[in-house]
C-alpha cells in the first residue's frame, strides 16, 4: 500500500476533508445536512445574543420603552429560541446518535470488502499491516468530526465577518485583541496537532504489540500455555516494552508539547479575555469615552467573538489533523488489489479437466524460493495426493493453485487457459477447501459448516455425517444452531481439536465444486478417524478432482498420483507402487514412518521391486485398506 506523503500540507488537507465529506454524503445524507443546520443554528444564536439582542435591550432600556413593547422583544426571542434548542436537541439525542451508527456499519462493511478484496500478502508485510491498523482505528469517529469540522469552516468564516463587522462598529482598536486566539490556534495548536500525529504514528507498532498479549492473555485459546509453561513472563516482558516504548515516543516530544500547550493556552485566553478586560475598563473609568451599556455589550459581543474565532481555528486546526490521520485511511480505500475478485475475466469452467504447473517458482516478500520451477498436470476423477516434509512448499503449491499468490515464475493452467485469465470469484468456487489452520468461528454449527452459502439443512448434515461428527453434534442442545465457542453465550458449545478439525472437513465435502482440496485434513486425528475420514474422502469423490496433503505417507498410498516436494522441488512423481519400486527418496521417507509406528515389515519379491505388508496391532484392516 502507498504510504502517505510525509509532506503533508493544507492542498492535501482540504483533498482529504472534501474526500471524506463525499464519502459522509454517500453513507447518510441526512446527518450532513442536519450538522450543517446545527453549526448555522449555533453560530446565529452567539452573534444573536451577544451582538443584537444585548445591544437592543440595553437601546429598548435607555429609550423608555414601554413594558408591553419589551416583554414582546423577550417573548418573540424566547420563541424563536425554543424552536431552535427543539430542533437540536431532536438532532443530538434522536437523529445523530442513529445516523453514527449507520456511518458507522456503512463504513466498515466497504472497509471490510476492501480488506477481503486484497491479496493475502499484504497481511504477511508488517509495514502495511501498521497502515490498516491507523486506517481502521476510529475511523468512523474521525469521520464526522471531519463533516462536522467542515460546517463549523463554512459558517464559521460568515460569522467571522460577521462579528468583525460588529466589533468594528462599537471600537475598532478591540479587533486587535482578537488577533490572540489566531496566533494561539494557527501557530501553536496546528504545531500541537504535528505533534500529536507523529507520537501517534510512532506509537502505532508499540501499540500493536501491547494489544497482541492484551489478546494472549484474555483469550482462552491461549489459556493453557499461560498456566503451564513460563510464556506469560515472556509476554510480559514483551508489554512492558511495548509500554516502555510509548514512554519515549511520549518523553520525545514532551518539551515540545509543553511549550506548545502554553503558548496556546496564553495566546488564546490570557491574552485575549484579561485584555478585552482592561482595555474596557482604561476606556470606562479613565477615559471616559465609552458608557457603561456600550462596555457590557462590547465585553459581551467581544467573548462571543473570541470563543468563535476559537471555534473556527480549532476547526481548521482539527481538520488538518485528522486529514493527516485520514491520508491512511484514503489511501487504503485507493489502494488497487494485485488480484481483485470481481475484476474482469474470463468465467471459470464448469467442469476442470486438467490442472497443469509450469515452471512455477514462488517466494515470499520475505525469505528465498519456496518452490524451484515445478511442473506436473493433474487430469480429471484423478486423486493426487501432495506429500513430502516440512517446509517443503506443500501448502504453499496449495495457495498457488487458489491463487492466493501468483507465482514469482511460470504459470498455472487450468482447462489449458492461464489461471489469471480466469475471474477470480468464479475461479475460487471451483474448489471446496478444507485448510488445516482453518479457524472454528463464533457462530453456529450450521454456519461453521455453510460459511455464508445458501445450503439445506439435509447437506450439512450429510457433510457432517461424513466428517464423522453427526453425532457429537446431535447430542448439543441446539443442534445446528448451537453456536461453538462460549466467547458470547454460555449455552456455546467448545469443540476438541479433532472434532473441529472435522468441522473444517464437513466445509468441503458440504460444497458442490469440481475440486476437492484438503490441506493435513487428519493431522488432529487418531489413526481411526484418520481412515474413516479418508473412506469419506473417497466416497464423497465421486468423479471430482481430488488434491489432498499428507505427511503420513500411510494416507496416501491409494492415490492415483502422488506428489513428493522437497527443498521446493518436484523430486518424485508417480503412484505408491511406481514410486517404492523406484526405490527412491518417497520408498526411503515411506519406510522411515513405517519404523516410527513399529510395524513389522514383511519383504518380499515383486516384479522387480519390493511390496510391503504391515501388521499393526488393532490396525491390519486399515493398512490393508490403505495399500
Amino acid at each position: 500500500m502507498k504510504i502517505p506523503n510525509k509532506k503533508y500540507n493544507i492542498k492535501t488537507a482540504v483533498k482529504n476533508n472534501f474526500y471524506m465529506l463525499k464519502l459522509a454524503m454517500e453513507l447518510c445524507p441526512g446527518r450532513v445536512l442536519c450538522s450543517g443546520l446545527v453549526c448555522l443554528s449555533g453560530y446565529f444564536s452567539w452573534l444573536f445574543f451577544s451582538g443584537f439582542f444585548l445591544k437592543k435591550l440595553v437601546s429598548m432600556l435607555e429609550e423608555n420603552r414601554s413594558y408591553p413593547e419589551i416583554l414582546g422583544f423577550l417573548a418573540g426571542t424566547i420563541g424563536l429560541f425554543f424552536f431552535l434548542s427543539l430542533f437540536e436537541n431532536w438532532y443530538e439525542e434522536r437523529l445523530k446518535p442513529l445516523a453514527d451508527v449507520d456511518v458507522y456499519q456503512g463504513l466498515y462493511r466497504r472497509l471490510y470488502e476492501k480488506v477481503c478484496n486484497m491479496e493475502l500478502a499484504c497481511f504477511e508485510d508488517s509495514e502495511f499491516y501498521n497502515r490498516y491498523l491507523l486506517a481502521m482505528e476510529d475511523t468512523d469517529k474521525r469521520l464526522l468530526q471531519m463533516v462536522d469540522n467542515i460546517w463549523q469552516i463554512v459558517f464559521g468564516t460568515a460569522a467571522v465577518a460577521v462579528s468583525w463587522v460588529m466589533l468594528f462598529s462599537l471600537d475598532k482598536w478591540a479587533i486587535l485583541f482578537v488577533l490572540g486566539p489566531v496566533i494561539g490556534n494557527f501557530v501553536f495548536a496546528a504545531a500541537l496537532n504535528r505533534i500529536s500525529y507523529r507520537m501517534y504514528e510512532e506509537s502505532a507498532i508499540f501499540k500493536r504489540i501491547a494489544d497482541y498479549v492484551n489478546r494472549v492473555v484474555h483469550l482462552s485459546d491461549y489459556a493453557k500455555e499461560i498456566r503451564l509453561t513460563g510464556i506469560f513472563h515472556v509476554m510480559q516482558k514483551k508489554h512492558r516494552e511495548s509500554v516502555e516504548g510509548m514512554t519515549k515516543v511520549i518523553d520525545k516530544y514532551a518539551l515540545r508539547s509543553i511549550l506548545n500547550g502554553w503558548g496556546y493556552l496564553y495566546f488564546t485566553f490570557t491574552i485575549m479575555f484579561e485584555g478585552v478586560i482592561f482595555y474596557g475598563a482604561y476606556r470606562t473609568m479613565v477615559a471616559g469615552t465609552m458608557k457603561l451599556s456600550e462596555y457590557s455589550v462590547l465585553s459581551s459581543l467581544m467573548v462571543a467573538v473570541s470563543w468563535i474565532l476559537i471555534g473556527y481555528s480549532n476547526s481548521l486546526t482539527d481538520s488538518f489533523k485528522q486529514g493527516m490521520y485520514i491520508a491512511n485511511l484514503r489511501a487504503f480505500m485507493e489502494y488497487e488489489p494485485g488480484m481483485p475478485e470481481d475484476s474482469d475475466g474470463v468465467p471459470a469452467p464448469e467442469r476442470v479437466e486438467r490442472i497443469e504447473f509450469q515452471n512455477v517458482s514462488f517466494s515470499y516478500r520475505t525469505g528465498g524460493p519456496v518452490l524451484k520451477r515445478v511442473s506436473f498436470t493433474i487430469q480429471a476423477g484423478v486423486t493426487c495426493a501432495i506429500a513430502g516434509y516440512n517446509g517443503a512448499g506443500k501448502t504453499t503449491l496449495i495457495k498457488l493453485l487458489l491463487r492466493l499468490y501468483d507465482p514469482t515464475e511460470g504459470r498455472i493452467l487450468v482447462n489449458g487457459r492461464d489461471i489469471r485469465e480466469y475471474n477470480l470469484r468464479s475461479y475460487r468456487r471451483l474448489f471446496a477447501i478444507a485448510f488445516q489452520d482453518g479457524k472454528i468461528l463464533a457462530r453456529s454449527v450450521r454456519d461453521n459448516v455453510s460459511m455464508g452459502e445458501k445450503i439445506s439443512e439435509e447437506r450439512i448434515w450429510q457433510a457432517l455425517k461424513l466428517a464423522g461428527t453427526d453425532k457429537t453434534i446431535e447430542a448439543l442442545t441446539c443442534g445446528l444452531d448451537t453456536v461453538l465457542t462460549k466467547e458470547f453465550t454460555e449455552d456455546g458449545a467448545v469443540l476438541s481439536g479433532g472434532q473441529a478439525q472435522k468441522i473444517i472437513a464437513a466445509r468441503a465435502f458440504v460444497q458442490d465444486s469440481p475440486v476437492m482440496v484438503f490441506d493435513e485434513p487428519s493431522s488432529a486425528l487418531d489413526p481411526i478417524a484418520e481412515y474413516e475420514l479418508f473412506q469419506s474422502i473417497s466416497r464423497a469423490k465421486q468423479d471430482k478432482l481430488l488434491v489432498f496433503i499428507s505427511h503420513r505417507l500411510s494416507s496416501v498410498q491409494n492415490a492415483d498420483q502422488i506428489l513428493l516436494l522437497g527443498g521446493g522441488h518436484l523430486m518424485e512423481e508417480g503412484s505408491h507402487l511406481e514410486l517404492m519400486r523406484r526405490n527412491g527418496e518417497y520408498a526411503a521417507l515411506y519406510r522411515m514412518q513405517a519404523r516410527n509406528y513399529q510395524a513389522v515389515w514383511e519383504e518380499e519379491d515383486w516384479a522387480g521391486g519390493s511390496i510391503f505388508t504391515e501388521h499393526l496391532s488393532g490396525g491390519k484392516e486399515a493398512a490393508e485398506g490403505g495399500r
